[in-house]
């Protein structure tokens, strides 16, 4: 069975440690603003899927606490039909968090590069 990237991946302090749901929700956060149920939706474009009331709740507390963290702030948008919904958007300090992950990805891969590279030369 196929994992999915972000299912079961929780906060971490370092990539291997389960950030990859930190790292989608500021990257769509830096585009635009958006509530929780947006954000799923647009995971998907990532193939990173929620299901369930679970997944969700998982989400939620993420966003909770990247707000404790000062990367994201929200606020209700009450305005329109339909119930309220809670708008998170992307901090300076969850700009700077995001530059600094995607610093560590690019590095992490210049590693694989090296280490497949490796490989292919004297696996033949």
């Amino acid at each position: 069975m196929r994992r999915r990237r972000g299912q079961g991946l929780g906060r971490g302090r370092n990539i291997g440690s389960g950030r990859w749901l930190e790292g989608y929700i500021l990257l769509l956060l830096m585009k635009n603003p958006s509530h929780g149920y947006d954000l799923t939706h647009s995971m998907m474009d990532f193939d990173v899927e929620f299901s369930g009331i679970g997944q969700m709740g998982t989400l939620y507390r993420i966003l909770r606490q990247m707000e404790e963290d000062g990367l994201v702030t929200s606020k209700w948008y009450t305005e329109g039909k339909g119930a309220a919904r809670r708008i998170y958007q992307i901090t300076s300090l969850g700009k700077d968090y995001l530059k600094d992950y995607i610093d560590q990805l690019k590095s992490m891969k210049e590693q694989i590069d090296e280490f497949i590279s490796f490989y292919e030369k004297y696996s033949t």
